[in-house]
């Protein structure tokens, strides 16, 4: 799939989205990146979502109730956001993975990283990501589907447009 045609269909996705929550702000979106299998969902979450979740897990778990360190991961963990599935995007077939790749799995994880970011990048200069209702704190990223979010937000950090206001 081209990059034109995946971010036709995030932004038709997300268009249809934001149309079904109009009051909603959202404090993150992320490209959740499956890099075994060459697909994406993208996500976001709002503030009061977040704290849903984050009481449902405190019931559950004290560390949820004293460790900051866990409360920050489940906040940019997207497996636990509300709207986890805006969009699922695959980037390769099976078929195709297997002849572009063989059995090199580092280099087609790395690789699917690297194209789910650079799709993101060129989401983020699209009028539909302009028009979603952000937090102060915004932050758009892509992670590893097992990755730890401190390790992708540490990431996207280091790139000047990962945080958009």
């Amino acid at each position: 799939m081209k990059t034109e045609e995946i971010i036709a269909q995030i932004s038709a996705d997300m268009e249809t989205f934001l149309n079904g929550h109009p009051h909603s702000e959202f404090y993150a979106l992320a490209f959740d990146c499956n890099s075994e299998y060459a697909e994406f969902l993208v996500g976001m979450n709002t503030q009061e979502d977040f704290l849903k979740t984050l009481q449902e897990y405190q019931e559950n778990n004290e560390k949820y109730r004293t460790d900051a360190e866990s409360v920050k991961k489940l906040r940019y963990n997207p497996g636990d956001w509300t709207y986890a599935d805006i969009s699922e995007i695959e980037l390769f077939t099976e078929e195709a993975l297997i002849e572009k790749y063989q059995d090199d799995i580092e280099r087609q994880c790395a690789d699917m990283l690297r194209l789910c970011e650079e799709t993101l990048s060129a989401f983020r200069k699209t009028g539909i990501f302009k028009r979603i209702p952000k937090t102060q704190d915004f932050v758009s990223f892509c992670i590893d589907h097992d990755e730890d979010p401190a390790d992708a937000l540490a990431r996207e950090a280091s790139d000047s447009t990962g945080m958009q206001a």
